[in-house]
């Protein structure tokens, strides 16, 4: 049997009792495995969001360690003071 009669064959093969797979083969997910419309899931301003977000919870931790803040304060001091120095309490 040719290899166009029956179904597809692997080039040269022509043993006996060779069908083809019931399913077809599995590609990529729709997308290339990324977000809809194929981009990117992650966007740079969300990116730069993330990042400012943790230095800016760093900063303020800084701050409830040293001078015992309370966290929601220390966030406001990082964006009036920046980092505190070591003479620098809470209310000043």
């Amino acid at each position: 049997m040719p290899n166009n009669e029956g179904g597809w064959r692997p080039p040269g093969y022509d043993g006996p009792g060779w069908e083809p797979p019931k399913e077809p083969p599995q590609g990529p997910p729709p997308g290339g495995g990324r977000g809809p419309g194929g981009g990117s899931r992650w966007s740079v301003p969300g990116v730069v969001a993330v990042i400012v977000v943790a230095v800016w919870s760093v900063l303020a931790y800084q701050w409830t360690q040293q001078n015992d803040c309370e966290l929601v304060e220390s966030y406001g001091l990082v964006l009036s003071h920046g980092t505190p120095d070591p003479w620098e309490m809470c209310g000043d």
